[in-house]
């Protein structure tokens, strides 16, 4: 996967420093995707998409250059630096800039299978066809929309002049599965679900049946009348806006440019004593963010981050932790509208958060409750710096009386997620996977909101 492109970089950055360019980051991206789209009752597209890049940052006297290239010669890698060095020089200075130390690695088994890599495109057809045999056999009233099922094989390797060398490799199997029931030109809320694995061990039909019953249970939704209730958030609604408000309120360069609303709460409550946030990069068991190291090359680590509602640690990159003359903390992302390797490292955010589960099941979380609603997923508007969102409620159900008496429509909700985070009333016990990265619980809170048209 890399090693023409190694050889490649480690003869560009040596080259390249004895001209008298100091600091030089190469950094590699591979990403091989098979792809089968579902829409209505058939299959809509078959996508296989390939692509190797490579990102250069060069550090010239604290000022930053980067540029990109996806043709891998040693022609055009010299190019892209050329690029990079000329716009560090044109550049105001960053203060703390630096590149990753060379440093080791805790190898990961498991997140790399070589028979789920070769996994044939045909099987992955014939998921599709059994996810649509599983919610038609339930009723013929129920489609999908814009499901998909996918291969993910992708890579990512870092040299640079500090001598670091780092490479790593996953695969995974994810899908994304909506259902939904119409009858009559009135369609019912959508139904959905999401499936991660690195070993191909799913029943999509099983799945396509499950969605398929709540599809029909969701044509007879109804509106209601607002109330004062609590909400329950299964793990869609848990990932945003609860996860990505926390954790984004937990970077260092949130904090240093004072725009994170927990600035001044390190070692100070900021939750419930029964909220814990951690970062997991060796859990097998969590997502796709298990690596050996972030997009810097900085070693990842198991970390407390909020533990029993204390803010542990605030999360740093090269740059901020070299402002504090600190360790960085392995949780750098490049992340951006276009591939990984067209954009600077810069984005702080746990590699593989994990909100760490409570004792309550599912059934007790309802019964519970007198009057409230539990939701599937959320759709609005989230300030992520200020925690006030504001949107729909969807794939939502009434409960009275520890029962869930029906779905609703036309429901919204409001509040601010560093204030419900101190009003957590129950934290389920079993963990799920939320967009393929966030490993949580289920939780029910108070103070939100609940508004109907």
């Amino acid at each position: 996967m890399f090693d023409h492109a190694l050889d490649l970089g480690h003869q560009i950055i040596k080259s390249n420093t004895k001209k008298g360019i100091k600091e030089i980051e190469i950094f590699y991206a591979y990403s091989n995707q098979k792809q089968i789209t579902i829409n209505g009752t058939s299959l809509s597209t078959q996508r296989a998409k390939e692509e190797l890049g490579a990102g250069i940052r060069v550090v010239h006297n604290e000022s930053i250059g980067f540029s990109f290239t996806n043709i891998i010669t040693k022609e055009a890698l010299q190019k892209t630096i050329e690029e990079a060095f000329a716009i560090a020089k044109s550049s105001p200075k960053i203060e703390g800039s630096g590149l990753a130390k060379k440093q080791n690695y805790k190898q990961i088994d498991g997140i790399f299978n070589k028979e789920l890599v070769n996994l044939p495109v045909e099987k992955i057809t014939q998921d599709a066809l059994d996810y649509i045999d599983g919610f038609t056999s339930i009723d013929p009233r129920i489609s999908t929309v814009l499901s998909s099922i996918n291969l993910n094989v992708t890579g990512k390797a870092l040299v640079n002049t500090n001598g670091v060398e780092a490479v790593a490799k996953n695969a995974y199997y994810s899908a994304d599965l909506i259902a939904l029931a119409s009858e009559k030109g009135k369609s019912g809320a959508y139904t959905f679900d999401s499936v991660f694995s690195r070993n191909h061990d799913v029943n999509l039909k099983e799945i396509g049946e499950k969605l398929g019953k709540e599809a029909i249970d969701n044509l007879n939704q109804e509106t209601i009348s607002s109330f004062d209730g609590e909400v329950i958030f299964k793990e869609n609604a848990m990932f945003n806006p609860i996860a990505v408000v926390v954790c984004l309120a937990t970077s260092a360069d949130w904090r240093q440019k004072g725009i994170s609303f927990w600035k001044d709460k390190l070692a100070d409550t900021v939750a419930i004593e029964s909220f814990n946030l951690v970062n997991s990069p060796f859990d097998l068991n969590s997502g796709r963010g298990i690596m050996p190291f972030d997009d810097e090359a900085n070693a990842a680590k198991d970390i407390e981050i909020v533990k029993d509602g204390v803010l542990q640690t605030f999360l740093h990159n090269q740059r901020t932790a070299n402002i504090e003359n600190l360790e960085p903390t392995g949780t750098t992302l490049r992340i951006g509208a276009g591939p990984s390797f067209t954009q600077i490292p810069e984005q702080i955010f746990p590699l593989s958060p994990c909100i760490l589960a409570g004792d309550m099941s599912e059934d007790e979380l309802i019964t519970e409750t007198r009057k409230g609603i539990i939701i599937n997923n959320f759709a609005g508007t989230v300030r992520d710096q200020s925690g006030i969102f504001s949107g729909v409620a969807k794939g939502a159900y009434l409960i009275e009386d520890g029962v869930i008496v029906k779905p609703i429509t036309g429901v919204s909700i409001s509040g601010n997620v560093f204030d419900i985070i101190n009003q957590i009333t129950g934290i389920g016990k079993e963990y799920h996977l939320a967009n393929n990265l966030l490993k949580t619980p289920i939780m029910k809170f108070e103070g939100i909101k609940i508004s109907t048209k």
